[in-house]
């Protein structure tokens, strides 16, 4: 049974780690290449499973080598430009096998090479080491040395180095996909903005880093641990979708899913992400659904267009607000409407506001959200619409935005 000691002990390790959920956009938002994207990586690691010391192996498919990069800890300068053939040392086999290892004592291993330490005078007791993939292909090795405190990594330790392995992935995978778009033609205007596209997709990697750290806690529930493990799923999701579309509009052609949608369930499920998620700060969400019944859409699509509205109108009210998300159904349509209290939108961008890299002056908007919007919802034989005033602007009506996206019923 546990006392009371060890109690209040869980509620502040739980406390600490909701504590970093809710401030990982500082982290996040900071990183501005891939130099800093990987130190992250390597940080982020150590401290999810208390590690000494980290590494990054590079798979180069045109050589077949591991090429050590980036290395922290006392033997990271010996470490970094080491090269391993696959099957070689950890790292290697690691790469061969595709699959997590732990080793509790590296003097028992037949795999380990030792030649660093004694070069070094560094002493590795333990380790953990798994792959980074992107779409079943290797990219990367993550290793991490050493528990803290002289124990050893456990399985915890290892589910949790593979969700910060797969949130890597899906980082560097991202930050490809943007450097082959600056590379394009099509899109060298999206190239000069490229840093803050890479800003855009912090909001999925901090709810994965953050239920990430949750499910590390021993003292949470069953339920709550399957939960956290569907929403990094879904934010996972979520990650990749969101690089697709920018490539998918760079080519003029959106590609939708469609099938029939409980509305209930589905705009649930976005409250439950948008209550959960960090940066709503003190915004308020409420509701008013005037239509519940099944809609013909591709839910992941028009989530997303909802989770961006949403996130602009957070935006809107730095001073805290009021979210409200209401449906109504006439005349053979349905519509969902995306309102708050916030600044508005300055009237001399308003009827530009759906096009391409116009924003309304945000730091790291990069102009495009809205008209990948406006391109999915018309995907589906619909409309989006925006109504806005500002400060003033109309006598006895305070400021605020309001989007409607309006969608024929399911036949």
């Amino acid at each position: 049974m546990v006392n009371e000691t060890e109690k209040r002990a869980g509620e502040a390790l739980l406390d600490r780690q909701i504590q970093t959920f809710y401030q990982v956009n500082q982290f996040v938002s900071s990183i501005r290449n891939m130099d800093e994207l990987l130190g992250l990586i390597m940080r982020e690691s150590e401290a999810a499973v208390n590690a000494d010391s980290s590494c990054i192996a590079l798979f180069d498919p045109e050589d077949g080598l591991l090429h050590i990069e980036f290395a922290n800890g006392e033997a990271g300068g010996d470490v970094r430009s080491l090269t391993l053939e696959i099957g070689q040392g950890v790292l290697g086999s690691v790469a061969a096998s595709r699959k997590t290892l732990r080793i509790d004592d590296v003097a028992l291993e037949p795999r380990f090479d030792s030649s660093v330490d004694k070069a070094t005078g560094f002493v590795t007791s333990s380790l953990l080491a798994t792959p980074i993939q992107c779409q079943g292909r290797l990219v990367r090795v993550l290793e991490v040395v050493n528990k803290r405190g002289g124990s050893r990594f456990s399985e915890n330790d290892e589910r949790l180095l593979e969700i910060v392995a797969n949130q890597a992935a899906i980082v560097v995978e991202n930050s490809r996909l943007l450097a082959e778009t600056v590379r394009s033609e099509q899109l060298s205007a999206v190239g000069k903005m490229a840093a803050s596209i890479v800003h855009d997709f912090k909001g999925p990697l901090s709810v994965i880093r953050g239920f990430a750290e949750l499910l590390a806690n021993p003292d949470i529930t069953e339920e709550n641990r399957s939960r956290f493990s569907d929403m990094i799923v879904e934010d996972v999701d979520r990650f990749l979708a969101m690089s697709q579309e920018l490539l998918d509009y760079s080519r003029g052609a959106i590609n939708l899913n469609s099938r029939p949608v409980e509305l209930t369930d589905w705009l649930g499920r976005f409250e439950e992400s948008f209550r959960e998620g960090p940066g709503a700060g003190n915004v308020v969400l409420s509701t008013q659904f005037g239509f519940d019944g099944g809609g013909e859409m591709d839910p992941d699509r028009v989530r997303r267009v909802v989770q961006n509205l949403a996130s602009n109108a957070v935006d809107a009210m730095p001073e805290g607000g009021e979210l409200l998300l209401s449906t109504g159904a006439a005349d053979g349509k349905w519509w969902l409407c995306v309102s708050d209290n916030g600044k508005g939108i300055p009237v001399e961008i308003r009827h530009r506001v759906l096009e391409p890299f116009v924003t309304s002056g945000e730091e790291h908007g990069t102009g495009l959200a809205l008209a990948i919007a406006k391109e999915i919802v018309e995907g589906h034989g619909g409309t989006l619409s925006v109504e806005s005033r500002t400060e003033g602007e109309v006598a006895g009506q305070p400021s605020g935005t309001t989007f409607t996206l309006e969608f024929p019923l399911a036949v």
